[in-house]
Parts: structure tokens; C-alpha cells; sequence
């Protein structure tokens, strides 16, 4: 989807904190947490799918919840060389 979270999408949130992290959404065996390469089954991928600039979302992981916002969303086709620009 060209507006909402999906594979290849590169997402920029913020936590309750203000802070804004920014993930990038990989196949499982692309992962590494530390170059903010998250693979769609992990807990925070599954909670991003199909969300939007705007959405709160909340992760639920085995140390508890975190809320964030989705303040910034590149989706792969937003991304592409051949991609249209408004």
C-alpha cells in the first residue's frame, strides 16, 4: 500500500519521551535491531502493518507495552526511482 506501513517501509516514530526512532521493515532474515532494521514478525512490525502518518501504536513485548506515534512513513514505492512525485 503507497500510505501505509507494509515490507520495505521506512517509518519515523515518536515515544513518550519525544524522541523519534526511525525503522526500517525487512524480511526476518535482514533484521539487526542496532541499524533499526526490524523484520515484519517481530512485535513491532506486527503492530506498524497497515498504519498510517498520524496513528498511535502500541507495541506489546515481553518487557511490557510502548506507545508511539507514526510521525513520517516512506513506503517502498515512495522509495523507488521510478516513483511518481506529487
Amino acid at each position: 500500500p503507497r500510505d501505509k506501513v507494509g515490507f520495505g517501509s521506512t517509518v519515523h516514530l515518536k515515544d513518550a519521551n519525544g524522541q523519534t526512532i526511525m525503522y526500517s521493515l525487512v524480511m526476518p532474515e535482514d533484521a539487526d535491531v542496532d541499524q533499526g532494521l526490524i523484520s515484519t514478525a517481530s512485535p513491532i512490525g506486527r503492530a506498524l502493518l497497515a498504519k498510517e502518518e498520524g496513528d498511535e501504536v502500541t507495541v506489546t513485548t515481553p518487557n511490557g507495552s510502548k506507545g508511539f506515534e507514526t510521525v513520517k512513513l516512506l513506503t517502498i514505492q515512495d522509495e523507488s526511482p521510478n516513483a511518481e512525485r506529487s
